[in-house]
């Protein structure tokens, strides 16, 4: 059974809910039981009464917690990667689409000829192939299998 303190022009009554019918309550205010009737004039809802708190004569003691600090996480390892160099002109071949590369079809040091398939990335569930732009030997492999390269960003040099 909740209990509200309301305030009625200046004076202060106690109001017992005996039973909560939706829109209309029983309560009971001075020892006498009254049907109210609820209805919202608002369409903020704001609430006109507020429980009533219980008095206590002794203040409550203060409640202490321990809070145990969690350990510190490892560090994540980051995989080895080559500084990606500026792209030179006629030598790197750079990613067409952004995606994740899926096949890497050469090797360093391996001769490759102006346009062979040298990478496949995979953008939008389709394969694209990326292809040599000159002839040459591949001097060095930026990308590995499964990494995300983003659009124009070099993938192998060809000297």
């Amino acid at each position: 059974m909740s209990q509200y303190k309301v305030r009625v022009n200046g004076k202060d009554y106690i109001v017992k809910i005996v039973e909560d019918k939706g829109n209309i309550l029983e309560v009971e205010v001075e020892g006498t039981k009254v049907s109210v009737s609820l209805e919202s004039v608002t369409p903020q809802v704001t609430p006109m009464v507020q429980p009533e708190q219980k008095q206590s004569s002794a203040p409550e003691a203060p409640t202490t917690q321990t809070v145990t600090p969690l350990a510190p996480a490892a560090p994540v390892a980051k995989p080895e990667q080559k500084p990606l160099p500026a792209p030179q002109i006629g030598g790197a071949v750079t990613a067409k689409v952004p995606g994740k590369v899926k096949e890497i079809k050469v090797a360093e040091g391996q001769q490759v000829q102006a346009g062979q398939v040298v990478i496949i990335v995979e953008s939008m569930k389709m394969d694209i192939e990326m292809r040599a732009n000159k002839s040459g030997t591949v001097k060095a492999i930026y990308v590995k299998p499964g990494q995300f390269v983003p659009k124009d960003s070099p993938l192998l040099l060809i000297e």
